[in-house]
């Protein structure tokens, strides 16, 4: 992107390359004028395309927005779990991109009713958080800082204890930090839902972007973005994953990503908070308390172990 492109003039030049046709392209348009991230576009993309991929491989002719019904969309859906074998969450993302889709088409005049209306998403089975536990969050703490990259030291630890989501942590600017002394707190301007939130930052955490700002080139300006990498500003998930994968390698950890910080942080945070459902979805920025709800389910070998005590007692 040119010094004077604005993200406007870079999305529609993507769109305007897209091979899809003109209807797709405006309803994109559209969700970005809405105020849609480009994540979260072109994950809706994916997901009507697969709708019309299989409506045309199906009748064997173009897809017509308007011909659709409500059973297109329910075989649809039900081809996606026994022929492909996808999972329900797979299945209800992109359900919500055709339901986004028809309510704009509807909108357009391009579909007299919306098909979606009357169809229910898949019920998901159980839902398992992955996270660290108490001994892997310790064992990656330890490699993080026995490495020393100071900024690394930074991000795991913010990830790790504050729950933030991996693009607010990249989206930081140096003056979103608040830090005194005795306290401190991060600024998330622009969380999921277009959300702000303020967050608390634990005493471990403002050590280790203390001690990352003390060599951080542009550490007085405040619109100065706060990772920096050896090319410029950090701004990737990539280079995020990366940098997981690195040490948890050298940690002996299985793989994962910044999403598992955020579980880690949440259920570290009820350990010692129990019950407080509602200060964890204020940090965690959700929109409603049944998504923070996901941190007291019990995981199956949890439930396993529950069961095996069953006959034990009843043996006794």
């Amino acid at each position: 992107m040119t010094a004077s492109e604005t993200p406007k003039q870079k999305f529609d030049k993507w769109v305007s390359a897209l091979p899809d046709p003109e209807f797709v392209k405006r309803w994109l348009t559209s969700l970005f004028d809405r105020g849609r991230s480009r994540h979260t576009i072109e994950a809706y993309r994916r997901g009507l395309l697969n709708f019309m991929l299989w409506s045309r491989a199906t009748d064997g002719g173009s897809f017509v927005p308007g011909r659709m019904i409500a059973r297109d969309i329910k075989d649809w859906m039900g081809w996606q779990r026994t022929v492909k074998k996808q999972s329900p969450a797979t299945v209800n993302q992109r359900m919500a991109a055709v339901s986004e889709f028809y309510r704009w088409a509807k909108d357009q005049g391009l579909a007299r009713i919306n098909p979606t209306t009357d169809v229910t998403g898949v019920a998901p089975a159980q839902r398992t958080i992955k996270s660290l536990d108490e001994s892997e969050y310790r064992r990656l703490l330890r490699q993080v800082h026995g490495e020393g990259n100071l900024r690394d030291i930074a991000m795991i630890e913010m990830l790790g204890g504050t729950g933030l989501r991996v693009g607010e942590l990249l989206a930081l600017k140096i003056g979103d930090l608040k830090i005194t002394p005795r306290g401190g707190t991060v600024i998330v301007r622009m969380g999921k839902y277009d959300k702000f939130r303020e967050v608390p930052l634990p005493t471990h955490v403002r050590q280790a972007l203390n001690q990352y700002l003390a060599e951080h080139p542009d550490r007085t300006n405040p619109n100065a973005e706060l990772w920096i990498g050896q090319r410029g500003a950090l701004k990737g998930r990539s280079a995020v994953l990366r940098m997981l994968e690195k040490y948890a390698i050298a940690a002996r950890l299985k793989a994962f990503g910044p999403h598992t910080l955020r579980h880690t942080f949440a259920s570290r945070y009820l350990a010692a908070n129990p019950g407080d459902l509602r200060g964890l979805a204020a940090l965690l920025g959700h929109a409603s308390i049944n998504t923070t709800m996901i941190y007291t389910e019990p995981a199956l070998g949890d439930l396993a172990n529950r069961m095996e005590k069953i006959d034990n007692g009843a043996g006794e």
